[in-house]
C-alpha cells in the first residue's frame, strides 16, 4: 500500500485556509480523512507549533498595525495552533511517527547532501527509516531527493 508522508506546510495551509494553497491542502487532508494511508512526524508538530508561536510574537511586535488587527491575526494563529492537535488526533488513517536520535544524526548528512533545512532533513531520515517513498508537500527543495516522490495535490 502506498503511503504519503504529510509535510508541515500541508497542515499549515489547510488550517489557515491560505489563498494560494489552502484548497489543495484541504483536498489532501480530506483524502486522508476518507481513508488514504498517510504519515507525519513529531517533527512536523513541533515545527508547526513553533511557527504559530513565532507568528503570534511577530504580530504583537509590529508597530504598523492597529491593536484590533493584531488581535485578529493572533487569534487566527492561536486557533490554528489549537486546531492542529484536534486535526492530527482525529485523522485515524494518519500514522504518527516518532523521531529517533539516529534520525537527527543522519539529518546532518541529508542537510548537506540534499540542500535541506535541518527539520526537513530529520523528516527525510524518518521517512526513509519507515520505508516511505512519497510525500505531500509544497516544498520544492524535496525535489533534490531522487528516491522521494513529491505531490502537492
Amino acid at each position: 500500500m502506498e503511503i504519503h508522508f504529510v509535510d508541515s506546510n500541508i497542515f499549515y495551509y489547510h488550517l489557515l485556509q491560505d489563498k494560494a494553497y489552502g484548497l489543495r491542502a484541504t483536498g489532501i487532508i480530506r483524502r486522508i480523512r476518507n481513508g488514504e494511508a498517510a504519515a507525519t512526524s513529531v517533527i512536523v508538530l513541533s515545527e508547526l507549533t513553533s511557527l504559530f508561536e513565532f507568528r503570534i510574537l511577530q504580530t504583537l511586535k509590529r508597530k504598523d498595525l492597529p491593536q484590533t488587527e493584531k488581535e485578529t491575526i493572533c487569534q487566527r494563529f492561536e486557533k490554528s495552533a489549537s486546531s492542529l492537535r484536534d486535526l492530527v488526533t482525529t485523522l485515524v488513517h494518519l500514522k504518527k511517527l516518532g523521531c529517533a536520535w539516529d534520525d537527527a544524526l543522519k539529518a546532518f548528512t541529508y542537510k548537506i547532501e540534499y540542500k535541506l533545512g535541518f527539520n526537513d532533513a530529520v523528516n527525510l531520515a524518518v521517512i526513509e527509516r519507515n520505508g516511505i517513498s512519497n510525500m505531500y508537500t509544497f516544498d520544492k527543495s524535496f525535489d533534490n531527493v531522487p528516491w522521494l516522490g513529491r505531490k502537492d495535490s
